[in-house]
């Protein structure tokens, strides 16, 4: 499945610290392919989700600035 992630901090913080859809998708406890969906904004992002990611892999951000799409 190709992934274009809607949120681009997110997608750039990801990527400075080598963090993969497969090792986020585990702590959530969703398959890869549903996160790639709720990432690309296919399907809706539940807030308990988006504070997961946060709180698990960028505590250093706020909500805001890694979900912030425009």
């Amino acid at each position: 499945m190709n992934t274009t992630i809607a949120y681009h901090n997110l997608r750039a913080e990801m990527s400075r610290q080598k963090i993969g859809l497969r090792e986020m998708s585990r702590i959530l406890n969703i398959n890869r392919d549903t996160l790639s969906r709720r990432l690309s904004k296919r399907t809706p992002l539940s807030l308990d989700d988006a504070m997961k990611i946060q709180e698990k892999f960028f505590p250093d951000h706020s909500l805001q600035y890694l979900f912030d799409y425009e």
